[in-house]
């Protein structure tokens, strides 16, 4: 059994998470703070370590350091809603095996703990001047089952199994289109990662052929364009920030357990623009409904605290939590999350809403 210990100075979120990994089967303890750690780490052996960056005293990357000699075979993941470029090169030349940032996915955690247990035996690092092609080619002879990750404009994935590519998405592609898209990229970084369990297999052909036409089709026609629009251009009036859903709602679809998400008029009760919601929900009664009660609470704050702002309101029901987060630029406007509450962690809530409302104006 796999064992686990998760640093975090948070309660609500170290919990939750250890109540997820422990339902996965993992071996799980936990810490609030680095000496704590430090001490179960020099008790018994620990296979990965998930530690917070932000923490009081020493932070997440002196605890990386001491474990090179208290406890040499622990692969460490960095947790972090507000990490640096230079965070993310310490905690690397730490030996982080991954940097995830809040808020993410039980499906990333998830890949990360296996990418710290792989790495438990063999190498992981960069490697300059080689292309994607170089790459494919190299775990095709190898017959290696893992994914790459194409970092650019919008990221690409390739999945190999035995090294046979099997898989690729970019954007709405899927597919063979997917891959001569990614392959199209002018430019971009790459890394690896751990292949999903039971990945899906929407490319079927021989790892030659298909490279020879992919490669030949490129050549014979030009890149697809890779501009990116704006779902509200045409909704929002000229004055208005630009909201995409590849940057803001998506920051909020990333959550687990979201059922819909959009930004909402909380003056008329209007859905400026949303990512569709679910069959099941009527997103823009239920967006009038609680713009409604934002509405009123802001004036009962407005009549008893006149130098407060109300930023959120949650409403917690039996089966969802119904967010309204006020985005501060424009005070009139709200991102409107439901979250699952079976599958969803408010803990992850407040970085996805900060993210989204960065994104807003980006």
């Amino acid at each position: 059994m796999t064992s686990v210990l998760i640093v975090d100075d948070d309660d609500a979120f170290r919990s939750t998470l250890g109540r997820d990994l422990a339902s996965k089967g993992f071996d799980v303890a936990l810490a609030s703070y680095v000496d704590e750690a430090i001490g179960q780490l020099t008790e018994r052996p620990i296979d990965v370590l998930l530690t917070d960056l932000r923490m009081p005293g020493a932070d997440g990357v002196d605890l990386l350091a001491s474990i090179r000699s208290i406890s040499p075979r622990t692969r460490a993941i960095l947790m972090s809603g507000f990490a640096t470029a230079r965070d993310y090169q310490r905690a690397i030349e730490c030996g982080a095996v991954r940097v995830l940032c809040k808020p993410f996915t039980s499906a990333e955690l998830m890949q990360a703990i296996r990418q710290a247990v792989d790495c438990e035996t063999g190498f992981r690092g960069s490697i300059h001047g080689l292309s994607l092609v170089d790459l494919l080619q190299m775990f095709h002879y190898a017959r290696r089952s893992l994914a790459i990750v194409v970092d650019g404009w919008a990221p690409g994935h390739v999945f190999l199994e035995e090294g046979r590519i099997v898989h690729a998405v970019y954007r709405e592609l899927i597919g063979e289109p997917a891959l001569q898209a990614i392959l199209a990229m002018p430019a971009g970084s790459l890394r690896t990662m751990v292949l999903p369990e039971a990945p899906p297999h929407s490319i079927t052909r021989e790892f030659s052929e298909l490279l020879l036409d992919a490669l030949r089709m490129l050549d014979e026609s030009s890149a697809p364009a890779d501009a990116e629009l704006s779902d509200f251009d045409d909704i929002l009036p000229e004055a208005a920030p630009r909201l995409s859903s590849s940057s803001s709602l998506a920051h909020l679809r990333k959550l687990d357990g979201c059922t819909a998400a959009c930004v909402v008029d909380t003056e008329s009760g209007v859905v400026l623009g949303s990512d569709g919601g679910t069959p099941d929900l009527d997103l823009h009664v239920a967006a009038a409904g609680y713009a409604e009660v934002f509405r009123r609470q802001r004036a009962t704050i407005a009549a008893v605290a006149p130098d407060d702002q109300l930023c959120d309101v949650q409403i917690t029901l039996s089966r969802h939590y119904h967010i309204l987060h006020r985005i501060a630029a424009r005070p009139t406007l709200c991102l409107y999350l439901i979250l699952d509450r079976r599958a969803g962690n408010l803990g992850m809530v407040r970085f996805a809403l900060a993210a989204a409302e960065a994104a807003f104006h980006a």
